[in-house]
């Protein structure tokens, strides 16, 4: 398996008014290849599962286990060498006043010793060329354009090449479409859905929008209230849709107060 929560629990402002109880006792596992879709109302616990397993926080109890190793008091750019993330904002990622090929070349480099001095190898410009064209945006003709003058989509699709140019032992997806406009998103999760195929990338995607946590990846988790309440996957997923899911999730997890604020669209 290539990544495994045993027993993790997080609980924010621990002893005052406004404790939050994050995640309970949670288990989780994803195998080498999964491509899991994770999906809940707000609050119930998706991005920090996220922080937790790229280490922007740490758990108060449990383990989290990467490809066999026991990466839980690992700092977050330790785990960034082999765990890649999309967030939902365009701007994160990336640095803005560097060009397309010095961002690339960060990338490249990461985990590495050797930096962008004294300049990025013709080999490696060919590899960002080929890799840039591959998303069809025209960005393998910009190299030398300061990445603040993208717009989000393509800032997006970049961020994407970014963190799977190594390809990653993981990576994690931070509702990285919901802030682009519906033909922009489409694009940008095609270009994803491809770039998780091809390389066949371990993958976990936070997602309000029901329709796409179906049509992408093998697994479905939904979570509540900082718990697991259903794994989907195999026919049983392929054959659900995504009202019936919504309605399926309702009768599951009993006693939900949270608002459903997921995405149905047709």
């Amino acid at each position: 398996m290539m990544l495994r929560l045993e027993n993790i629990t997080k609980t924010f402002h621990k002893g005052t008014p406004n404790e939050k109880h994050a995640l309970h006792d949670m288990n989780f596992q994803a195998d080498d290849g999964d491509f899991i879709t994770v999906i809940g109302t707000n609050g119930a616990g998706k991005s920090t599962l996220l922080n937790i397993i790229s280490g922007v926080f740490m758990p108060d109890a449990g383990a989290v286990i990467l490809d066999g190793e026991d990466i839980t008091k690992r700092k977050e750019h330790q785990r960034a060498r082999h765990i890649g993330r999309l967030f939902q904002d365009p701007m994160k990622g990336t640095a803005p006043n560097m060009t397309i090929e010095e961002n690339l070349g960060l990338a490249y480099a990461r985990g590495t010793r050797r930096s962008l001095s004294p300049g990025i190898r013709k080999k490696d410009r060919v590899l960002f060329r080929e890799t840039l064209a591959a998303l069809d945006l025209g960005l393998e003709d910009r190299m030398q354009t300061k990445v603040k003058l993208l717009s989000g989509g393509q800032r997006q699709a970049l961020t994407l090449m970014m963190a799977t140019i190594k390809t990653p032992k993981l990576l994690l997806l931070d509702e990285h479409t919901a802030a682009l406009d519906p033909v922009t998103a489409e694009k940008v999760m095609r270009i994803t859905d491809e770039r998780i195929r091809e390389h066949k990338i371990t993958t976990l995607m936070i997602t309000h929008d029901v329709r796409q946590a179906l049509q992408y990846g093998n697994k479905t988790v939904m979570l509540s209230k900082g718990r697991i309440v259903f794994t989907l996957g195999g026919e049983q997923r392929k054959n659900m849709g995504p009202d019936e899911l919504v309605r399926y999730y309702t009768e599951t997890a009993e006693s939900i107060s949270d608002t459903m604020l997921f995405s149905v669209k047709g």
